[in-house]
């Protein structure tokens, strides 16, 4: 991923970014803020989190190809409409079930993920695209977690729809059941050697911030500061997991002999990337 041109690396991090989340650190955020006698409140610091990662990933496919950096655009319009609708601070087990205004902003969610995803399918066709669908699928359930993005959003809704809370909310069954879909996609795009990294990307993300938990509290003026280096490990383990699709697309493209796609010649394709 490090050698990889500037627009794919930066599309692939804004989409490391996108999928960590963002809650504690933006509670813990919002905390540091308001020391400084500015008045903060998560729900107007989460956002800052997702357009660092809006900023890229648009950024990225724009460079790459104009056509997937406007679907992409209007896909963080839809995912800023539905926080606007269903915030992150909604997704509690005590805030369900919803109004069917608040499942109008989840459905929202999942319509904006579906218009990214199509973005990036487009910016970097495989030669097998119903793996690359896939695993795409399964990275954007994956997306947050069961109090934010599009896994908080199906939780939402699905515990609305008669899910007990207390199972789907904590977003593990979701969050998991996505990666396996990556992980599948990737084996059927790249072998094992794509498909390795899912589980060590889950790893990262699950076992880092729990191991950082045995060192205690952070506290520094009430705040816990160990939230930096915990969401620091997630949005790593993002990585791990962007370097999979990467590392896919390569695979794919070496096991077809077909040479990687390059729209209108002017950027390698993501697998394409690997190599430079």
């Amino acid at each position: 991923m490090f050698t990889a041109p500037s627009p794919t690396r930066t599309a692939l991090g804004g989409t490391a970014i996108l999928m960590a989340c963002a809650c504690g650190a933006a509670t813990n955020s919002a905390k540091l803020v308001a020391l400084s006698g500015l008045g903060a409140t998560t729900r107007a610091v989460h956002p800052i989190f997702v357009a660092i990662a809006a900023g890229l990933i648009i950024t990225g496919l724009w460079r790459t190809m104009a056509s997937a950096g406007r679907l992409a655009l209007g896909a963080f319009g839809l995912l800023a409409l539905a926080a606007a609708i269903t915030p992150p601070t909604v997704m509690t087990q005590s805030a369900m079930p919803w109004s069917p205004v608040q499942l109008v902003g989840a459905g929202l969610y999942i319509l904006a993920a579906g218009f990214l995803g199509y973005a990036f399918f487009n910016a970097f066709p495989s030669p097998k695209p119903s793996a690359s669908a896939g695993a795409i699928g399964g990275a954007a359930l994956a997306t947050g977690c069961g109090c934010c993005m599009v896994t908080g959003a199906v939780a939402g809704m699905a515990a609305t729809a008669g899910a007990d809370p207390t199972f789907v909310q904590p977003s593990t069954v979701l969050h998991y059941t996505g990666l396996a879909m990556v992980a599948v996609g990737l084996f059927w795009l790249g072998g094992w050697r794509a498909a390795i990294w899912v589980p060590l990307a889950a790893l990262l993300i699950d076992a880092g911030p729990k191991a950082l938990k045995l060192t205690g509290d952070w506290l520094v003026a009430g705040v816990n500061l160990r939230f930096i280096p915990s969401y620091l490990i997630t949005v790593a383990g993002g990585g791990v997991l962007m370097f999979g699709f990467a590392t896919a697309h390569r695979l794919a493209a070496v096991r077809t002999r077909e040479a990687p796609w390059a729209p209108a010649g002017r950027e390698p394709s993501m697998g394409q990337a690997l190599e430079g």
